[in-house]
């Protein structure tokens, strides 16, 4: 009887060592679950943006390729507050990935790309070649609605543009 009574204490003293490594578990797990929730959140507000993006580039290439000079036509397009900023006709300057030069250049005009506040970033290149309302600036756009405009323009050296802007 001695021997059953003295099981039974070393069982309650070992209950709390049995609750501390569920709770740990248990806690582990949570986390897990909620790091990987953030980052299909995270993933998702890319891929919106990656759509926004490329449903604006779609409409420019078709305009570049098939419209009249003068042709204008309206997008509404909604960034996620997770961009940072978006832009059309240049690349990115610096590794910070910050605008410090809005000069449009002949030679990247056709590129665009977006930064996205966790630091992700996507480059690509379009068959059009673009500019913000002044034909001399890349177009830069950050989080929110817009109605844009696209307009395509023939300049004085005989290069075609879509404007783009709000």
């Amino acid at each position: 009887m001695i021997n059953l009574n003295m099981r039974s204490k070393e069982a309650v003293m070992g209950l709390p060592i049995y609750i501390m490594v569920a709770i740990a578990v248990a806690a582990t797990i949570i986390a897990i679950l909620l790091i990987a929730i953030y980052n299909v959140s995270l993933d998702s507000q890319f891929h919106k943006t990656q759509q926004e993006i490329n449903k604006i580039v779609s409409e420019a290439e078709n305009m570049f390729e098939y419209a009249d000079e003068g042709t204008m036509i309206t997008i509404h397009s909604e960034f996620p507050s997770s961009m940072k900023f978006a832009m059309f006709g240049g690349l990115p300057k610096n590794k910070t990935n910050e605008i410090n030069d809005f000069t449009l250049n002949e030679n990247t005009s056709n590129n665009y790309f977006f930064v996205m506040n966790n630091g992700k970033i996507s480059i690509s290149h379009s068959n059009a070649r673009f500019s913000s309302k002044n034909t001399d600036q890349v177009a830069v756009f950050y989080p929110g609605t817009y109605d844009f405009k696209l307009e395509l323009v023939k300049e004085v050296d005989g290069k075609t543009y879509v404007k783009i802007y709000q």
